[in-house]
């Protein structure tokens, strides 16, 4: 082959990747999710004086918990409530930091809405049902 053989052909085109961003840089939704929680803590002491539907809504799986449908002997019920309402927002962070290194931002905070008020349906209808 000739040297301006080398120089017609062009070189694949290839599909550019998306740049991904530094693998610590993701994690920013756990340590938000982290950092919020004694503010969602307090927020929770002040919407239980505006009734159990506010409450329902925040914290879902505290309720799902303490549900006796589920259950769960009591004690057991009792103090899982008490760890899930720590737990909730950094888990939420979590799920939001492993969907964000595999999709966008908007697929994260989808994924994280669909989870939250899916809780949020079931504790309602377990409540009303």
């Amino acid at each position: 082959m000739s040297p301006s053989a080398y120089a017609q052909r062009k070189p694949a085109s290839r599909k550019k990747k998306k740049s991904a961003a530094p693998g610590w840089l993701t994690w920013w939704p756990l340590l938000l999710g982290i950092l919020i929680t004694p503010l969602t803590a307090r927020a929770a002491a002040v919407m239980a004086l505006a009734g159990p539907d506010a409450l329902r809504t925040l914290y879902p799986y505290v309720l799902l918990l303490q549900n006796h449908m589920l259950g769960l002997p009591s004690e057991l019920a009792t103090t899982l409530s008490q760890w899930m309402m720590y737990l909730q927002f950094p888990l939420y962070g979590l799920l939001m930091s492993l969907v964000l290194r595999a999709k966008s931002l908007t697929a994260a905070v989808i994924t994280t809405a669909v989870v939250h008020f899916g809780a949020v349906a079931v504790v309602l209808a377990l409540a009303h049902g």
